[in-house]
């Protein structure tokens, strides 16, 4: 007997074809009255129906096994997810040749090879190839185990700090370069195990890879929130500090007309009475200036020397300068503008000393 699926040849008393272990049965012919009127009816109703035992094959074979009925459904090989097209779609475009290479390496048993761009790069790689959870343990884990080596190290003989600082420089330098291929080929496996989990056709599956992987741009919009925050930096530490001396030489230029105006009385009044007037009147100078600022904090008199301490207001440190007199014959006083060496390059050219 003729196995009609696989064409086999088989003994008439076999009940199953020896080739293909399906169930033989004994192609019978439609009676004469029927042939005529069914086939005609068939063909119309399913054009695309051939007969059981004839001419082109059925779509669906009721003879195969599940899987042949399965396989049939999708629409042959061509819509089987293969292992090569989940990795491409996984990887994207950049770099696909070397992820490729690598995968395979990794998914025979071998090593995955050395990744410069980890190597180099580290935690700002794991972003560019969104992975996520090895970047923020990558960003915490060196920190912790740096701290555990160098107390352990500490405790058992200070002198293998050195020693443990370089083990510690060495792994968070070179293991993203030695691992990285192989962190990254885990990943990808992973989302091609819930991707084949979640189901769906070859084109959903694909697409849904070609989502989760790839590239990431977060990279470079954090190096340029870095680069902002840099050049913001150094724009203050220039900036800043140019503003701040702007002000104390303002303040400089609007006390000394007042400091001018309270030296002038205390020289008026040693010319008058031979002495040097009290703090307590010097305070009253100040109030009864031509020039009023708000520059000056106050200003104090030594009683020995006869040098006027002008006090700004507002500057840290020393933020003050002095007027120190000479006295002539005619017990007349001539100040000189001197300041301590912080405070000169604020000070006019005529008050550095």
């Amino acid at each position: 007997m003729k196995c009609q699926p696989c064409g086999q040849d088989n003994a008439s008393s076999a009940l199953f074809c020896t080739a293909c272990r399906r169930p033989l049965v004994a192609p019978t012919k439609l009676p004469t009255r029927l042939e005529s009127r069914a086939h005609p009816a068939m063909a119309a109703a399913a054009p695309g129906t051939a007969a059981p035992y004839g001419g082109a094959a059925s779509p669906r074979n009721r003879f195969a096994p599940p899987e042949a009925a399965r396989t049939s459904r999708l629409g042959g090989d061509a819509d089987v997810l293969t292992q090569e097209e989940a990795w491409s779609a996984f990887l994207g475009d950049a770099n696909r040749d070397y992820y490729m290479y690598s995968f395979s390496c990794l998914a025979n048993g071998e090593r995955g090879g050395w990744n410069w761009g980890a190597f180099f790069l580290r935690w700002y790689w794991m972003l560019y190839r969104k992975m996520w959870l090895a970047a923020v343990l990558w960003y915490f884990v060196p920190t912790v185990i740096t701290i555990l080596v160098l107390l352990v190290c500490a405790a058992v003989s200070p002198k293998l700090i050195p020693l443990g600082v370089l083990a510690c420089f060495v792994y968070y330098l070179a293991l993203p370069g030695l691992k990285g291929n192989a962190w990254y080929y885990k990943l990808c496996q992973s989302k091609i195990r819930s991707v084949r989990a979640r189901g769906g056709s070859k084109d959903q599956m694909l697409a849904r890879l070609e989502a989760a992987g790839g590239t990431s741009n977060i990279i470079f919009i954090f190096m340029a929130l870095l680069a902002l925050i840099a050049g913001i930096g150094i724009l203050a530490a220039v900036a800043l500090p140019a503003y701040q001396g702007y002000t104390v030489k303002a303040k400089v230029v609007d006390a000394l007309p007042v400091a001018m105006d309270v030296a002038n009385a205390v020289g008026k009044h040693y010319e008058e009475t031979g002495q040097l007037p009290a703090q307590f009147d010097v305070d009253g100078y100040v109030l009864q200036a031509a020039h009023r600022s708000k520059a000056v904090n106050g200003i104090d008199l030594d009683s020995r020397s006869a040098t006027l301490t002008v006090h700004l207001s507002g500057v840290p440190g020393d933020g003050s300068f002095q007027l120190v007199p000479s006295s002539d014959n005619n017990h007349h006083l001539s100040w000189t503008c001197t300041s301590s060496e912080k405070m000169s390059r604020f000070m006019p050219a005529s008050c550095r000393s």
